[in-house]
């Protein structure tokens, strides 16, 4: 449970990643700059937020009427911004949603600019998303989700795995693929810069939602803000000057750092004022003051200390998500922290991208697909053809001819139980109306066979894949000579038919314990090639036996030999036509088993999936395929033998122990190909494409 856990966090983390990677990009590129802003900007723009000290400044209803003078259309104030700095511009937001600069000493208006323009305000409406109509919403969601399911949803697939490792004392440390050492960095990376991004996103998330500012008041047992109070007399405009407003609050904050002034928007709105006073912890670190636009009468005063904790907490949250806090550590942390996500967005999409491609040409391109088309065929005949040995005639369920093979062709059939197995097509190539398999009972059986056997019945439905052909005849051959060992003798039958229909030049030879235990002996004693059809009982003194090496004395090195059986009678067979010079692109070979080996002599190693640098141990009782099973890592596989080369896999790193009968003797000297259902490892370690 803990694996498809673990996997569906992955999916996931990847899912949402892939598809708002891009914007989270945005959304931290633009915070990297918005960091710096209060630093950068004045060297930006120095000619509008810079000015010549002086010892008194205007009024602010001068300043106010001069930045209205120079664009009258532009409307009623609606924000002013103050700074403590004597060489600071005060800012005027006007009803143009234009910021004028003026200056305090001299009342000239320095320019404007609106208010997401230039390279800071664009840097902030991308960042916030005001170019949308619900921004803070969007810019909310994307926060919660960037939070949660790609930083926490990516920690608790690489805490778990870091610790597997660190407690693998003797896990062996190899040259991974460039692709590995990229998944490697992006998870490591992103396990540093987690607490940044973390807490970036939910700040962020906390100035989005007002649900996620109510949860942090519940969570602190603190009180939100309470609301301005409202005039008994409503007007918008303040019957005193603003300039005593302003002087009556800083009376509440004397000459604070920064302010912001709220013009009244709507009749009975109160003079708000945000004050920062001098050696506050921070610059959103906020008192609070209403007054009387008409009497001046401060109607409500909240110091900063005596906000509530969850308050304070918020003003905090905000300042340390926009970079505003004391001390430039903290600023070079979270520019780390929003750098590394396009190097996180990069290396994932890529890797994510790159990871699906085509699967390794050779031995991969002849392999079975991993999604094969199949077809429901319906037994209409289950025939027993010698001792242990059953033969099913499958049909189409509607009468409709089956797709044609050739002569050496098998399809995968899928046994009751799940599991897939490989059976040669025994009946004529010519036919189309039926595919006819033969089923050996197997005396250690992996369930295969003895599944067919006996839950397989006369009527019963059954998927079978395409027919295919790795086994082929050259048609060109001048002579052939077919050699079937035991159940061996289907593909060699179809073979041996097709070549008779023809007129080719060939002999049969069919090995098997006795009579009782050979199939087909009377389809073969009754068929138009039965002169040259070849009996081998090894417990029947009478019969035939065949002398290997005095065999292929007999026989043109030109002729082409095809092997089918056992892959200890395939080996014997082989060694002798080889040993009598035999070519080997004249010898064909099918073989219907691996012989079984002991587990005594296996060595633990480990396995490096390429894709996410996973390392997995190797047991000596199981195979790489079981132990990546368990692992919840799935490779396509049928016979599990090493027989039909379905599993085939390619090696990036790492010298395999090739226990297959698929790959070709070329094929393994590369050491880039193996199959995991059978064979293990030389090295420590390999690396594996997956």
């Amino acid at each position: 449970m803990r694996v498809s856990l673990g996997k569906n966090i992955l999916q996931l983390h990847r899912v949402i990643g892939l598809s708002i990677g891009l914007f989270v990009v945005m959304v931290a590129m633009t915070g990297a700059g918005m960091l710096f802003r209060a630093q950068l900007e004045p060297v930006v723009y120095p000619g509008l937020l810079k000015v010549q000290t002086c010892n008194a400044r205007l009024p602010l209803d001068t300043l106010i009427a001069n930045a209205r003078a120079s664009n009258p259309a532009a409307g009623r104030p609606k924000q002013l911004r103050i700074y403590g700095d004597a060489d600071s511009s005060t800012r005027i937001l006007l009803g143009d949603n234009r910021w004028y600069y003026v200056n305090p000493c001299t009342g000239k208006v320095l320019g404007s600019e609106d208010r997401y323009g230039g390279l800071f305000g664009a840097m902030a409406a991308l960042h916030s998303f005001h170019f949308l109509k619900n921004g803070s919403v969007v810019a909310g969601s994307l926060a919660l989700t960037f939070a949660f399911v790609l930083v926490v949803g990516g920690l608790a697939v690489w805490i778990p795995e870091t610790l597997r490792k660190r407690r693998r004392a003797d896990a062996t440390a190899v040259n991974l693929p460039v692709r590995a050492r990229r998944l490697n960095l992006h998870k490591r990376l992103g396990g540093y810069v987690s607490v940044i991004l973390l807490a970036c996103a939910l700040t962020g998330a906390l100035q989005s939602f007002q649900f996620v500012r109510d949860a942090l008041y519940a969570l602190t047992a603190s009180m939100p803000p309470t609301p301005s109070p409202k005039l008994v007399v409503q007007s918008t405009t303040p019957g005193l000057p603003v300039e005593e407003l302003w002087q009556r609050a800083q009376a509440l904050v004397p000459k604070p750092e920064y302010a912001r002034i709220h013009y009244p928007a709507n009749p009975g709105d109160a003079f708000n004022v945000d004050l920062v006073a001098r050696g506050a912890p921070h610059i959103n670190a906020f008192s609070y003051a209403s007054l009387d636009t008409r009497t001046g009468k401060v109607l409500r005063f909240t110091s900063y200390s005596d906000n509530s904790l969850g308050h304070r907490i918020y003003l905090t949250a905000l300042a340390l998500h926009y970079g505003w806090l004391s001390g430039g550590f903290l600023q070079v942390l979270q520019l780390i922290g929003v750098l590394s996500v396009p190097v996180l967005a990069y290396i994932g999409i890529g890797s994510y991208l790159r990871g699906k491609r085509k699967r390794p040409e050779s031995a991969l391109a002849s392999a079975p697909a991993a999604q094969q088309t199949t077809l429901t065929l319906k037994v209409a005949r289950k025939t027993a053809e010698a001792e242990n040995v059953q033969s099913f005639e499958l049909v189409d369920p509607a009468g409709k001819p089956l797709p044609p093979f050739t002569a050496g062709s098998h399809i995968d059939v899928h046994v009751p139980g799940g599991k897939v197995r490989q059976y040669s097509l025994c009946n004529s190539s010519a036919e189309r109306h039926r595919y006819l398999i033969a089923v050996m009972l197997a005396e250690s059986t992996r369930g295969g066979s003895k599944a067919m056997h006996e839950r397989l019945g006369e009527g019963d439905l059954i998927e079978v894949g395409l027919p295919k052909n790795f086994f082929p005849l050259v048609e060109t051959a001048k002579r052939s000579v077919l050699v079937a060992g035991g159940i061996g003798i289907t593909p060699i039958l179809s073979m041996s038919e097709h070549l008779a229909d023809v007129g080719a030049d060939f002999d049969m030879h069919y090995f098997a314990r006795s009579a009782s235990r050979a199939a087909f002996v009377e389809r073969i004693q009754r068929s138009t090639f039965a002169d040259r059809a070849f009996f081998h009982f090894t417990q029947d003194e009478q019969q035939q036996r065949l002398d290997l090496a005095g065999f292929f004395d007999s026989h043109d090195t030109e002729t082409h030999l095809y092997v089918c059986g056992g892959e200890a009678f395939m080996n014997a067979v082989i060694n002798a036509a080889l040993g009598k010079g035999w070519r080997e692109d004249r010898i064909h070979r099918e073989y219907f088993s691996a012989e079984q080996r002991e587990c005594d002599g296996n060595s633990e190693f480990d396995v490096v999936i390429a894709s996410t640098g996973k390392t997995i141990r190797i047991p000596e009782d199981k195979t790489v395929m079981v132990a990546l099973a368990d692992c919840g890592i799935h490779i396509q596989a049928s016979c599990e033998q090493g027989v039909c080369g379905t599993c085939v896999t390619r090696v990036l790193d790492g010298e395999p122990q090739h226990r297959d009968l698929f790959l070709s003797d070329d094929e393994r000297k590369r050491n880039d190909l193996f199959t995991p259902c059978c064979s293990r490892a030389n090295s420590r370690t390999l690396v594996l494409d997956l």
